[in-house]
């Protein structure tokens, strides 16, 4: 004997049947019982004579319809007189499965691979109650016939509901509607409609899915199957909780509908129209939260409820359950209380109640206020960019150098601005370009370093809303005046800033009321913030820069190196200069380094120091024709170099791999550079990479 499997499963297959066919009726037609149509195609008369009178019945007509060929063996299968009763002289209006459809109910039961496995006297009878449950035998209605509301009593004695929106639908006893996809089939008895669902009727799914039977639909399946929920589901994936709901429980799930959870857009702001838009680590936490206050961690059943609170999925965080006429609403943080729409749809794992509004933790509320948003005043215009940063911690080192240049008012008013926005770590490039004297926000004491610091923030902010779909290749003008080129990289668009070197996006539109941020991955310097730091170095320094001036990141690169060479510069010195094709070979040998920028950490710095001072020697100015083969040259960062003459000039540092002087004896201040093709590497380095 075959098993029937669960009513859920059956369903879940409706859904994913793909419609092939499109629905052919023509609203502005009237067909007749005496006009033969075509039933792959409805609009094109069977004969040449437009008023040849029909002489074939409707299980001739079934029969001459490849798409109905299912539905013919059924007739015949169940052995029940279906075939006799719909040959005879009538008026019926049959609802006519395709093929399709029976493959889908067959799908869903188990060992049934096809309608002659309906072999026994009680599976023949189900399957004739089923079918009877497709004809009428009171009217031929065609579809001009058929009004939203209309319903219809079957020959199997239950009735369907016809509902009409913008195709026709026929409604049977499940919660899946069946289309009409080919109208007005005239028979000599009758009129076929053919439908995309096999249709069920109460004493089946009775016989199917007795009311003892166990659910095996989870939460989560409720939320997908349930239409006023749709927007609930996406708020659920964005926020990654399948998996948690999915899990064994028990939960209860007060569930907004899409009406409320559109309450949630409107109370964050303009700027958030679905959950496409949350798309920061931020906002999908914040939604996450939102979420799990919806979600109880125990079974609660209508009758289960009584007045007090119950602990969500955070236990910090409780619902109160209010008696209320005669039954409960729910309360939360906010003025209004969720009242209940639908109750104990029950799950494998669980039961979910529909709730027409959103339900706010004081977590969220809390977190919300400080972003300028009052939950019990969604016509608010949302956290504004001071707001965001100051409630960022990824930001905190921004928002405390926004503080200290007064600019952090400035992005609080009504703008609109875009600012992209340097997160924590990235700022140690510009301690870095200050030299040792600065460490962080703190040390910016002086005029000059304020002023300094104010200059690189305000090249940071753009004069109006600019998203990540605004951005074109070309120039922005910042609030300083200087511009950044924006370029096309191959996973989107790129900043680059006067030091030419590359910024990312790594979160972008956080939107605000008054402007959008975008995160990048490192603080943009520039041109007037190079010259300021340049003509405040040491006259020896800048003379050295001089000889490179077509190098910007070597110049960077000096800067960063701290004091130790800088104070060598008065005295006689060699120096082994790389090429900036050099420090680009060696950046594509290190993992996670694609440009000096990429030091930004205090430890990675004190490396690119230890890395420079290998290639810097104090205390003479060995010319090229000074040096031997074989000889050892001891480096101001103590370990060795060994020259090579073999063809020219080679240095070999611990790697064993030489570097070739490509230009040699360039005279400047004390001492002699040699531009090599290489970067030199200590074993210091080297333990460290």
């Amino acid at each position: 004997m075959k098993s029937i499997p669960l009513y859920t499963k059956l369903l879940f297959l409706f859904v994913i049947s793909v419609l092939l066919f499109s629905c052919s009726n023509d609203d502005d037609s009237d067909p007749t019982p005496q006009q033969t149509q075509n039933p792959e195609n409805p609009n094109e008369d069977a004969s040449d004579d437009d008023n040849a009178t029909t002489t074939v019945n409707i299980v001739d007509l079934a029969s001459s319809v490849d798409m109905l060929e299912d539905l013919v063996t059924a007739l015949q299968t169940a052995d029940a007189g279906l075939v006799e009763a719909l040959s005879v002289e009538g008026t019926f209006t049959v609802f006519a499965p395709n093929n399709k459809a029976f493959d889908a109910l067959l799908d869903g039961l188990e060992d049934f691979d096809s309608l002659e496995d309906f072999d026994t006297e009680e599976e023949k009878a189900l399957l004739a109650e089923i079918l009877t449950y497709h004809v009428i035998t009171t009217e031929a209605a065609f579809s001009t016939d058929l009004s939203n509301g209309t319903e219809l009593e079957t020959l199997q004695s239950e009735s369907l509901a016809i509902n009409v929106d913008g195709s026709v639908f026929v409604q049977d006893k499940t919660d899946e509607l069946a289309e009409v996809i080919g109208a007005d089939n005239s028979a000599s008895n009758g009129v076929v409609h053919i439908i995309d669902k096999v249709l069920l009727p109460q004493a089946v799914l009775d016989i199917l899915f007795p009311e003892n039977e166990e659910p095996t639909s989870t939460v989560v399946d409720i939320v997908v199957e349930t239409e006023t929920l749709s927007l609930l589901e996406e708020a659920v994936i964005t926020a990654g909780l399948v998996s948690d709901l999915n899990g064994e429980g028990p939960f209860t799930i007060f569930a907004p509908t899409d009406a409320a959870i559109e309450e949630l857009f409107d109370l964050l702001g303009d700027t958030y129209n679905s959950f496409d838009d949350f798309t920061n680590p931020v906002e999908i936490l914040l939604l996450a939260e939102i979420l799990e206050y919806h979600v109880v961690p125990q079974n609660l059943t209508s009758a289960d409820l009584m007045p007090g609170t119950v602990a969500t999925l955070d236990p910090e965080q409780t619902l109160e359950i209010i008696a209320s006429g005669d039954g409960f609403v729910i309360g939360d943080a906010s003025a209004t209380d969720a009242n209940l729409l639908e109750i104990d749809k029950t799950a494998s794992n669980g039961v979910v109640h529909i709730v027409d509004k959103i339900l706010i933790s004081q977590e969220v509320a809390d977190l919300l206020q400080d972003l300028g948003i009052d939950i019990n005043n969604p016509t608010n215009q949302g956290p504004t960019i001071k707001s965001l940063v100051e409630n960022n911690e990824e930001l905190e080192f921004l928002e405390q150098a926004l503080q200290l240049t007064g600019l952090l008012d400035t992005l609080g008013e009504e703008g609109p601005f875009t600012i992209f926005a340097p997160s924590n770590e990235t700022l140690t490039l510009l301690f870095g370009l200050l030299g040792s004297q600065v460490d962080g926000i703190e040390d910016f004491d002086l005029d000059f370093e304020i002023e300094l610091l104010r200059n690189v923030l305000l090249y940071h902010v753009v004069p109006g809303r600019i998203t990540a779909s605004d951005l074109a290749v070309g120039e922005v003008t910042t609030l300083l005046g200087d511009t950044i080129d924006v370029l096309l990289g191959p996973d989107g668009f790129l900043l680059k800033d006067a030091t030419d070197l590359i910024a990312q996006l790594t979160f972008t539109d956080i939107p605000a009321s008054n402007g959008v941020i975008h995160v990048i991955d490192r603080i943009l310097i520039p041109e007037s913030v190079i010259d300021t730091i340049v003509e405040e170095t040491e006259e020896n320094l800048q003379q050295l820069l001089a000889l490179v001036t077509e190098n910007e990141s070597l110049v960077i690169a000096l800067l960063m190196a701290g004091e130790d060479i800088q104070q060598e510069l008065n005295a006689p010195f060699t120096f082994f200069l790389p090429t900036n094709q050099a420090f680009l070979d060696l950046f594509d040998q290190l993992e996670g380094i694609d440009s000096l920028l990429d030091f930004d950490t205090v430890g990675e710095l004190e490396l690119l120091a230890t890395i420079l001072s290998y290639h810097f020697v104090t205390g003479t100015t060995a010319l090229s024709t000074d040096l031997s083969d074989g000889q050892f040259i001891t480096t101001l960062q103590g370990e060795n170099l060994s020259i090579r003459l073999d063809n020219g000039v080679a240095i070999l540092d611990k790697t064993g791999i030489p570097a070739v002087v490509t230009a040699a004896d360039r005279e400047v201040l004390n001492g002699i550079v040699h531009f090599i093709d290489k970067v030199l590497l200590p074993q210091e380095a080297l333990n460290s990479l």
